[in-house]
């Protein structure tokens, strides 16, 4: 019995070296958004993730979280100005490798796929002084609201202070009614990140 009580011990041992370095994080920053043909506005992330480190001898991260991202993109054609304001609920799944540089700092680049859910999407026209609006994602939207791509992120990590950049890259082409021959429509969004990992 005495063995298995120090066989249970050691496991735990084992296993809070192995994962001394898990744990969460917040992060929140600005979009730089754009989408295809439409040129770029100013939106913001706020979120968290987990930090899971998949092997004890190298530093290797998969980093699954969930984030607010505020997206979408502004045209201005013929006098008539046309804003697209979108918000996604994103889950990304990214792999980190950690570049330790001393104590202190570190360097870590990162790349995963994302998943995003529309939940809110508006377009505003406005013309010669006069502005209405659209639901973009509702059952008469012209949008969809899944959304898939990639992401690639540069962040420096002091400490637990964290502070990236990326770019969010679409892979689906987002009108619900799409024709060959129309202009394609995806997301894509340069960001500026800050964070603490606990």
């Amino acid at each position: 019995m005495k063995k298995i009580y120090l066989f249970i011990v050691m496991i735990f041992l084992g296993l809070n070296v192995y994962a001394q370095d898990n744990g969460f994080g917040v992060r929140a920053g600005v979009n730089i958004a754009s989408m295809t043909n439409y040129n770029s506005k100013v939106g913001f992330h706020l979120g968290g993730l987990y930090r899971l480190q998949l092997s004890s001898n190298t530093p290797i991260f998969f980093e699954p979280g969930v984030m607010l991202e505020f997206k979408g993109g502004k045209l201005t054609q013929a006098g008539t100005s046309n804003t697209l304001n979108l918000v996604y609920l994103e889950v990304p799944a990214m792999f980190a490798y950690r570049f330790q540089i001393n104590n202190n700092w570190a360097i870590q680049p990162a790349l995963g796929p994302f998943f995003s859910f529309g939940v809110s999407g508006t377009i505003k026209q406005t013309f010669m002084g006069q502005t209405q609006s659209a639901d973009l994602f509702g059952s008469n939207g012209g949008l969809k609201r899944g959304d898939v791509g990639l992401k690639i992120a540069l962040g420096a990590l002091v400490n637990s202070i964290y502070f990236g950049c990326g770019y969010d890259l679409s892979f689906v082409n987002l009108p619900k009614n799409y024709q060959t021959g129309d202009p394609k429509l995806r997301n894509g969004s340069f960001y500026i990140s800050a964070g603490y990992n606990f």
